[in-house]
């Protein structure tokens, strides 16, 4: 019986390791070309993508996310520290959905050009759904990382100030229950650009935070100030939020029942 049994589990372990997905460049290629955009009319040069795990409404001209969406589940969140995924690599690269450019030098014009005045400067690949908290799943994770439908020019003061802070704060609630993220990026505080691609720097951060019956917003400018001290200097009514964004981000993407 015993010898049955390992060998039952001598073959299980084989039909794993040969059917195991090996994820290289070519599997993150395929996996974004499973989900293409879509026209959306929200403005002229916007479009939806939407994947398995979050939406989002993105301007491609302007090259940032104009409203996000996901719903977190603390199921999912337990397994964060389960799953372990390591943050290099293939799983920090960063991607642009299917058939739009790679917004790489734009990154490193714009951190050349802001170093010239402040050494320390960096522009950062500003996350709305957070990587963190899609780390449970593979698939999740390298479908943050993507330009314009989910990240936008962001102080990395900033990144590290405010929006950490929210992220922690979403944390904390995944320990007890599920949560709902809006977020997205408002407004213009110039441009950068690589000569071919240029990119709007947006003004403002902002992020709803639904869970447990209570919902908080947040309106986070995008300066080396925003530390996360400052947090809750950011909270505004969920009206103010409205008023600001002249859009109601639960209209757009009514949250998960």
């Amino acid at each position: 019986m015993r010898k049955n049994l390992l060998f039952f589990l001598s073959l299980a372990l084989l039909w794993t390791a040969a059917t195991a997905q090996t994820i290289n460049a070519a599997y993150v290629s395929a996996l974004y070309a499973k989900y293409p955009v879509t026209k959306s009319n929200f403005c002229t040069d916007c479009y939806l993508w939407v994947n398995p795990y979050y939406v989002s409404i993105g301007d491609v001209k302007r090259h940032m996310p104009v409203v996000t969406y996901e719903h977190f589940t603390k199921t999912n969140n337990d397994q964060v520290a389960v799953l372990k995924v390591p943050r290099d690599g293939i799983y920090a690269a960063w991607h642009s959905v299917t058939g739009q450019p790679n917004e790489d030098n734009v990154y490193a014009a714009a951190n050349k050009l802001v170093r010239q005045t402040d050494p320390k400067a960096v522009i950062a690949k500003g996350h709305c759904e957070a990587w963190i908290l899609n780390a449970f799943c593979y698939d999740a994770v390298i479908l943050s990382d993507t330009y314009t439908f989910n990240a936008g020019l962001e102080n990395q003061k900033q990144n590290v100030g405010t929006e950490i802070a929210t992220e922690n704060i979403t944390r904390e609630k995944l320990k007890t229950m599920d949560v709902d993220v809006w977020c997205g990026t408002w407004g213009d505080q110039g441009a950068f650009t690589d000569g071919r691609i240029t990119d709007t720097y947006p003004a403002f951060y902002w992020k709803i935070i639904r869970a447990g019956g209570e919902t908080t917003c947040y309106w986070m400018p995008n300066v080396a100030a925003a530390t996360k001290a400052t947090l809750p200097q950011c909270i505004v009514t969920y009206a103010q939020l409205v008023k600001n964004l002249q859009f109601d981000p639960q209209k757009i993407f009514p949250p998960k029942p």
